[in-house]
């Protein structure tokens, strides 16, 4: 079951925009509690990236991790 066009690329940009703040998170920020929490967000959003595409089992792995 596929998303309509428009809500897929509303996901996609929010999806993108949550993974390129995290990853500056991760970078930018000092206290590595805080860090540690933007890479909760950058591996989240991953996994969302992968059940957007339909990798269900992907993205279960991923939030293994």
């Amino acid at each position: 079951m596929g998303l309509p066009g428009l809500i897929h690329d509303f996901l996609l940009f929010f999806l993108g925009l949550g993974l390129i703040l995290g990853g500056l998170g991760v970078v930018l920020l000092t206290n590595p509690i805080y860090s540690a929490f933007s890479l909760g967000l950058v591996l989240v959003c991953i996994s969302l990236f992968y059940i957007l595409s339909n990798s269900h089992f992907v993205a279960a792995a991923q939030l293994l991790i």
